[in-house]
């Protein structure tokens, strides 16, 4: 586990990025009902979920500075994506009712495959016709989770560290007898390992709750799965909060190129096994983490058989209070994508299952994207004492949190992906040189990750 290195008493010092504030935390259930249009995947062989692997879950998180009256809140849920109509539809809804402005709300889907994909425009379909009912319920059920959330508020502390997970492997794959991109395990790239834990105590020091920030595509289960399911992010929870006794909350990152070992398969031991893997992971973690509170400093040395450096606990002087937030619209330049009238004719002519899924998501993007020539990725960037927090509308590669990461290596940040709305993948550079999904499917061109890690590095400064 890496501990950020403290600048203080000459850099002889361990100590999380904490803040300190009033945290509430709570829970709702959001299974979709059985029966809904679940065709997640163009290899499915059904169109309905036939029933439920584990429960699924809205949570939330609010943040409030015990200094001036700024608060924050997040709500992570267990779905793949909301479309910007219906992000804007709850997002609108939680600001009338809290007076909220855009930036201090985080809304947060897990990115789960085995969730319907919650678009109105299959209301015709079988099963579409529980669709938007079940999209209605959302609005109401955040505003309570957020009341819940406020009058429940605790003094406590929110504190940060890094430890590792192997997981998630690279993606970006080739099949060796076709030679075609694919999305499955590549050995001969190295994986972003690193899994984020933040530790939520209250006065007396109990685990309140715990935040698990990690970047892997939630597909354990595929196109023959029947299930609907949170996919590994439930197993990871129920094992957490068994040993913690504390609520849990799965920050989806930056995971555009990663996939888990065990993918796209039928049955949910798959995830199962996923599941344990990262939440023994931020388990172990999480019992390196010092004291709340509390610094790991050198002190002195104790002569023995050899002259030993002793390191002892102390008390902080002080933890922050700050929070701090900042929307941030990036400007990024579109690559050519087919025009309505090319993708319509090719639906039309489509015999296949699996390439009709491909072309009714591209029609999607074309729909969104309008005649533009240039295209908006928001990203939202928070300052929560001496952490970030900082999310995007879509999928960047792993490269992103990495060059984050790196470039603040003092503090922690946590990546979150698909917030606040859905726009496509921001793959690395080179991925535009080979047949990469990602690359192939995004409306982003080339060099975008690398601008929207720059810009996102400006904000971060600035706050």
């Amino acid at each position: 586990m890496a501990y950020p290195m403290s600048t203080t008493s000459a850099a002889k010092s361990f100590s999380h990025p904490e803040f300190r504030g009033r945290i509430g935390l709570s829970r709702a259930v959001i299974t979709p009902p059985t029966g809904i249009y679940s065709r997640m995947w163009g290899s499915a062989t059904h169109d309905v979920a036939e029933g439920v692997h584990q429960p699924m879950y809205a949570t939330c998180m609010v943040l409030q500075s015990e200094e001036t009256s700024e608060q924050l809140v997040l709500i992570t849920l267990d779905a793949i994506a909301l479309w910007q109509p219906e992000a804007d539809r709850i997002r609108d809804a939680l600001r009338a009712r809290f007076d909220l402005r855009p930036e201090q709300l985080m809304l947060h889907p897990s990115h789960t495959h085995s969730s319907p994909p919650l678009a109105r425009r299959h209301a015709d379909r079988l099963g579409g016709h529980l669709i938007a009912p079940y999209l209605d319920s959302w609005p109401g059920i955040c505003c309570e989770l957020v009341a819940t959330a406020r009058a429940s508020a605790f003094s406590g502390v929110l504190g940060w560290a890094y430890g590792k997970c192997s997981l998630a492997y690279n993606r970006d794959s080739v099949d060796e007898p076709t030679g075609r991109g694919v999305c499955g395990i590549n050995r001969d790239r190295a994986a972003d390992d690193t899994v984020l834990v933040g530790r939520i105590t209250d006065a007396a020091g109990a685990t309140r709750g715990v935040v698990v920030n990690y970047a892997c595509h939630p597909v354990s289960m595929g196109g023959a799965n029947k299930l609907l399911s949170p996919d590994y992010i439930g197993p990871m929870r129920d094992v957490v909060e068994r040993e913690t006794g504390a609520v849990c909350l799965f920050l989806h990152g930056a995971s555009g190129d990663l996939t888990p070992r065990r993918s796209y398969e039928a049955l949910p031991d798959a995830a199962e096994q996923n599941g344990r893997e990262l939440a023994f992971a931020a388990l172990a973690t999480l019992s390196g983490m010092l004291p709340p509170t509390r610094r790991l400093d050198y002190q002195r040395i104790e002569e023995s058989g050899t002259p030993l450096g002793v390191w002892g606990p102390s008390s902080k002087a002080q933890v922050s209070s700050l929070l701090e937030a900042e929307c941030l619209p990036v400007i990024l330049p579109l690559k050519d994508y087919p025009p309505r009238e090319t993708i319509l004719a090719r639906i039309k002519a489509c015999t296949e299952r699996y390439e009709l899924e491909r072309l009714e998501r591209m029609l999607a993007i074309r729909e969104r994207l309008g005649t533009q020539t240039t295209g908006t990725f928001p990203v939202t960037v928070w300052r929560v004492g001496d952490a970030y927090m900082v999310s995007t509308t879509g999928e960047p590669y792993s490269r992103y949190q990495v060059a984050l990461r790196e470039r603040f290596a003092e503090s922690t940040v946590a990546v979150l992906n698909l917030t606040n709305g859905a726009t496509n993948y921001l793959p690395e550079a080179a991925a535009y040189d080979h047949d990469n999904y990602p690359a192939r499917v995004t409306e982003y061109a080339a060099g975008c990750l690398e601008g929207v890690i720059e810009q996102t590095s400006t904000a971060m400064q600035r706050l």
